[in-house]
């Protein structure tokens, strides 16, 4: 009885060192989780970056950025516009063949001081570009990132 109970509990701690281990942790699914609450923005890098332009001038209106995360193998968009401003945030994913377009739309709100994100979404060795609209009242922008592949 007692081999019975030392061999489960090898096993046990097995299992959990492999739930814990980075493998494991890059095989979960983040789609549609935030980047910031689940630790994957910590190991994030910029994949592209451009500009959101205000509509009918062509000014530059803020700046959007397509976000990787190494550790979680996620996709996110990220923008930096007016903290008065509100709208929407994609990321899409595209097989390079065109077929099995994914995408995860985030509607935000004003504040936060202008920085908001989209919730993620996974996408190792695929296609990825960021979108965002800002609009305040009469006023609005919109901007997309080059596509990154990986």
């Amino acid at each position: 009885m007692r081999i019975r109970a030392a061999v489960a509990g090898v096993a046990a701690t097995g299992a959990l060192l492999a739930m814990m281990s980075p493998a494991a942790h890059a095989a979960r699914n983040y789609d549609k989780q935030d980047p910031y609450k689940t630790g994957c923005a910590a190991s994030a890098i910029v994949a592209r970056q451009s500009t959101l332009v205000q509509k009918g001038s062509k000014s530059k209106y803020g700046t959007i950025k397509l976000m990787w995360s190494r550790k979680c193998k996620t996709n996110w968009t990220e923008i930096w516009v007016s903290p008065l401003d509100s709208g929407i945030i994609r990321v899409v994913l595209a097989k390079p063949n065109g077929n099995g377009n994914r995408m995860v739309h985030f509607d935000y709100g004003k504040g936060n001081g202008g920085h908001h994100w989209g919730d993620m979404i996974g996408g190792a060795n695929i296609c990825a570009w960021g979108y965002a609209v800002a609009k305040r009242t009469k006023l609005w922008a919109n901007g997309k990132t080059a596509q990154a592949c990986g």
